[in-house]
């Protein structure tokens, strides 16, 4: 059997929380000398169960050699081994920023996919935006800078022309998951087991079924791995935030493989997103004596 361990998807969510009394502590007097650019959204996260949500950001400046900013994304889908090519979402001119007023910009989720060349039907549950801001002066300068080193590139944050120091309250990145409100209603169903890294489904064929309860946002996966005793694991779900969690359970039989450890007890934890009908779960499988075969990945699709 495979011994590939995956770790959990981590949803780093960026947030700036300076309002504009703030502002004098974090040397505004100093801004001639360096400049100061903070964004604040107004959600962190988009629901794609709204259809095209939109995000607004509220941007603060008091530099006035800023010639523009740019606002550039990519995307990292749920379960791919990297994010796809940074592309420009947004190009703010130096004179519309201000911090009294301040300055908003509304962004839609079309407006996002758009940017990395997919459509909102390209995205499901657990898909990740990342937005990363560079700042051009009236100079000519950029911050972050780009360092090159035969083919590879490196953001220069360390040693730009404006140190950390120097750069009073800088919004560099912030990040929106892609979630929709957990609705047991649409989980229920028929799925397949789309991946299998411990290889512990009786029946690589098998489709197990998804059932309501016991209780409040709880399903439970009849006969998971399809073994003849059938244990059914129960899923608990937090309706906000999408995540699953497996309490430990009888999740198989070793003598099914012809092995000698008796009943394996799976517990852990992923993410459920019934809007797309689809369950990850990062599970240990663990023997009764506390041994452990590890963790293992299993990811299921509804049909």
């Amino acid at each position: 059997m495979k011994k590939l361990i995956f770790s959990f998807y981590i949803f780093a969510i960026g947030c700036l929380l300076l309002s504009c009394e703030e502002q004098e502590n974090f040397g505004i007097n100093q801004a001639d000398k360096a400049f100061n650019l903070r964004m604040k959204p107004d959600k962190n996260s988009f629901d794609i169960s709204a259809g095209d949500p939109e995000i607004n950001f509220t941007i603060y400046s008091d530099t006035k050699t800023i010639d523009h900013v740019e606002i550039f994304v990519d995307l990292l889908k749920f379960g791919s081994d990297g994010p796809t090519p940074r592309a420009l979402l947004k190009e703010i001119p130096g004179n519309m920023l201000g911090n009294s007023p301040s300055t908003s910009v509304t962004v839609k989720l079309s407006d996002f996919v758009t940017a990395v060349g997919l459509t909102l039907d390209d995205l499901g549950g657990g898909d990740l935006f990342n937005v990363y801001n560079e700042v051009t002066m009236s100079d000519g300068r950029v911050y972050p800078d780009t360092l090159e080193f035969g083919d590879e590139k490196f953001v220069n944050t360390e040693n730009s022309f404006f140190t950390a120091a120097g750069t009073t309250s800088f919004t560099s990145t912030l990040a929106f998951p892609v979630l929709c409100p957990f609705v047991t209603e649409d989980a229920v169903g028929t799925y397949s087991i789309s991946r299998d890294d411990l290889e512990v489904a009786f029946d690589p064929a098998y489709e197990p079924e998804v059932i309501a309860g016991p209780g409040p946002n709880q399903v439970t996966v009849v006969n998971m791995l399809g073994h003849p005793q059938g244990y059914d694991i129960i899923v608990d779900v937090d309706p906000a935030t999408d995540v699953a969690t497996v309490s430990a359970q009888t999740g198989w039989h070793s003598a099914n493989f012809g092995l000698p450890f008796g009943e394996i007890s799976v517990e852990g934890g992923g993410f459920y997103f019934s809007c797309t009908g689809f369950l990850s779960l990062d599970l240990d499988h663990n023997l009764a004596d506390g041994r452990g075969f590890g963790t293992f990945r299993i990811e299921f699709t509804k049909q």
